[in-house]
């Protein structure tokens, strides 16, 4: 009898093991569970996993180990077994609000978000006045973005606990996350004023401070810098109670980031990584930071790096890329330039297998800007061309590149180049005797280029306080990327502006100082997995939107997908005008052509030479009937020439060369001559 009862007071001692265990099998689980919580407080989650999990396959019962391996499941994005954990928890025991209160978190991840607040209610019901169910339902709804109802029980709480510095804490955030920022940092400063040795209140107010110098940066200069000086403060003092903290670090970082100090900025980068690791988008900040500072090869160091460890990641590829050509500018031959060129080539040829003609044309002529010796290469790029009738272009790159310079002498080679001359020689440009792709101006078959300068500015703007993005100054690469993209189409020349543009008023300032016709702004919102664009189209002389762009693409490629979508369109939407630049009784040659957009069957408005106007707010084109010559009909459609035969008005045909020619669908506003 007395033994029986010394059993039944070790099962009640230790209820959340199994009957089964022997004593001395139930104190090395104790022991192993100390350890997995140890691991766990370390912030090593992986090690305690699987210690979790040894203490379970010795006694599936273990409710504690059964809960901890959830929560470090949880932590570390095994969302779908922790709940599956969980609910074999509280089916061991119902009322455990622990279990309940991290299902929640759990089920908030998942946005299962009535299951989530079921389980908090449940828990509420054992529990009433469990802080940590009621912050975990206050997380629900600011997950659910119902700010006031989470501000409802904060308050709650803090008629409880009034000193509590952490309901203050996530007062702020709340109000932060409802942008009523002077209302936040009050209850930033109350939870400092509180705690003023808990390093983390320091942090909130500092990361604060922060946006608050985000948001006044523009308007009032004066106000940013002070509050940037603040957050300073607010972190140091942070880094003064706990010496090795990562993200105080950060916010120094992004201090410096933000005002263009990046000699400081490195500084506390380096830091951050001593204190909180390496990772790829650290990598690519210190990059950055060594590229704007003109230490390229320092640079490229950070950018490969950073590429090794996430090798889909587009905005860094980018920028190893650009820093790579200017450092290898004379070295064609490269090894780094090799490889980032294969990168595209077999995009390329991805893209090509599948009939995506202008993706794949792009990866082609990146993979040959950074590797130009490769006949294969040049050969596939040529093909390319060929297979969209690009004739002509492909003649030259058979024979002035791929044989004359690469030295790729072979029989089939020099068999196409033979049937190509010939067939060239036949080409409406060949009857007309214009060169089409001649730069020399004294030539006798020069053909001059009308184009529309667009200048895409490196200020994807936002009014927003927050920082939407991954990579810091995406902007850049960004604008560098789409200005590639549309120096391929033919009727657009691309003027570049160096720096960053900070306001919508800088960027106009900044397109009537350049004399463009067209500039390009927009806002960027980047995650994880995903990359919204809205791009502005804009005139040049008075800031005026001709068109917006909206984007969203997921998934690999994202950003390369973004920047074609709203390269195609903006071509779509310019204006296709040009010139007559040759005449043959009723018929003319004017200087655009497929490459351009054009084909057969198209009518043009004939505008006297100087006569083309535009409104000046608007960007659109003004048909004056006191400068309207005639109708242009095209007949027949080269690569960057086409030719029609044209009808004037009135009495007398006033048509020459140099007339203007406008696309009739693009006519938007008709004056009159008394106007």
């Amino acid at each position: 009898m007395k033994n029986f009862l010394i059993k039944g007071f070790i099962l009640i001692l230790f209820s959340s093991l199994s009957v089964c265990t022997p004593l001395h099998a139930e104190d090395s689980l104790a022991k192993m569970f100390s350890k997995g919580i140890e691991k766990e407080t370390e912030g090593d989650c992986v090690s305690a996993i699987y210690i979790f999990q040894d203490i379970l396959a010795e006694n599936p019962y273990f409710l504690d180990a059964k809960i901890a391996l959830a929560r470090c499941l949880y932590k570390t994005g095994g969302l779908r077994e922790s709940e599956v954990l969980l609910h074999e928890a509280l089916a061991q025991e119902r009322n455990n609000v622990t279990a309940r209160n991290l299902l929640g978190k759990v089920l908030i991840s998942l946005k299962k978000y009535e299951d989530a607040e079921e389980e908090y209610r449940r828990a509420l019901a054992i529990e009433p006045v469990n802080i940590e169910t009621r912050y975990g339902l206050a997380d629900l709804y600011r997950a659910k973005g119902d700010y006031m109802k989470a501000v409802d029980i904060y308050e709650d709480i803090l008629r409880v606990y009034p000193q509590e510095a952490w309901t203050y804490i996530h007062l702020g955030s709340c109000y932060t996350e409802m942008r009523e920022l002077e209302k936040a940092g009050g209850f930033f400063r109350k939870a400092v004023s509180l705690d003023s040795l808990n390093p983390w209140t320091h942090i909130n107010l500092a990361r604060h401070y922060y946006q608050m110098g985000v948001k006044y940066s523009i308007s009032d200069p004066a106000s940013a810098n002070k509050y940037l000086d603040a957050a300073g403060y607010e972190s140091q003092t942070a880094l003064e109670i706990e010496g090795r903290l990562p993200e105080a670090y950060r916010i120094l970082a992004s201090i410096s980031f933000f005002s263009s100090k990046y000699e400081t900025a490195l500084e506390h980068y380096r830091e951050l990584v001593r204190t909180g690791g390496e990772t790829s988008l650290r990598l690519y900040e210190m990059g950055f930071c060594e590229e704007m500072r003109g230490n390229l090869e320092k640079a490229a160091g950070y950018y490969a790096k950073a590429l090794s460890r996430r090798i889909d990641d587009e905005i860094t590829r980018f920028r190893l890329e650009q820093v790579v050509l200017q450092l290898h500018a004379s070295s064609l031959s490269d090894p780094g330039r090799l490889e980032l060129a294969d990168h595209h080539f077999r995009k390329a040829r991805f893209y090509n297998q599948r009939n995506v003609v202008n993706k794949a044309f792009l990866q082609y002529r990146r993979a040959v800007q950074l590797d130009p010796l490769d006949p294969v290469k040049r050969l596939e790029l040529a093909e390319l061309l060929r297979s969209r009738g690009y004739d002509e272009q492909y003649l030259y790159e058979l024979r002035n590149i791929i044989r004359d310079t690469l030295d790729v002498n072979s029989v089939d080679i020099n068999d196409r180049i033979e049937i190509f001359e010939n067939r060239v020689s036949k080409n409406l440009a060949s009857r007309w005797r214009v060169d089409q792709y001649g730069d020399e101006e004294e030539a006798p078959g020069f053909v001059p280029r009308t184009k529309v300068t667009v200048t895409v500015f490196d200020g994807f703007l936002t009014d927003d306080i927050y920082e939407n993005y991954l990579h810091r100054r995406i902007s850049k690469t960004l604008s560098e990327m789409l200005s590639l993209s549309l120096s391929f189409y033919g009727k657009i020349q691309i003027k570049e502006f160096f720096g960053e543009v900070q306001s919508r008023q800088e960027a106009l300032k900044r397109a009537r100082s350049m004399g463009v016709d067209l500039y390009i702004t927009g806002t960027v919102e980047e995650r994880e997995d995903a990359l919204k664009v809205r791009l502005d189209l804009l005139t040049g002389v008075g800031g005026k939107i001709i068109r917006s762009y909206d984007t969203y693409f997921t998934g690999n490629d994202r950003v390369f997908q973004t920047v074609v979508a709203l390269a195609e369109n903006v071509n779509a939407d310019i204006p296709l005008e040009g010139l007559i630049v040759r005449m043959q009784g009723d018929r003319v040659l004017i200087n655009i052509g497929m490459a351009h957009g054009v084909q057969e069957g198209m009518e043009f408005h004939i505008i006297r030479e100087g006569g083309l106007t535009k409104n000046p707010e608007t960007g659109e084109y003004v048909i004056d009937h006191e400068v309207s010559l005639g109708t242009l009909s095209v007949t027949g459609v080269d690569e960057t020439v086409s030719e029609g035969v044209y009808t004037y008005t009135g009495i007398h045909n006033r048509v020459n060369v140099y007339d203007s020619v406008v696309l009739k669908q693009q006519e938007v506003e008709t004056a009159t001559a008394e106007d």
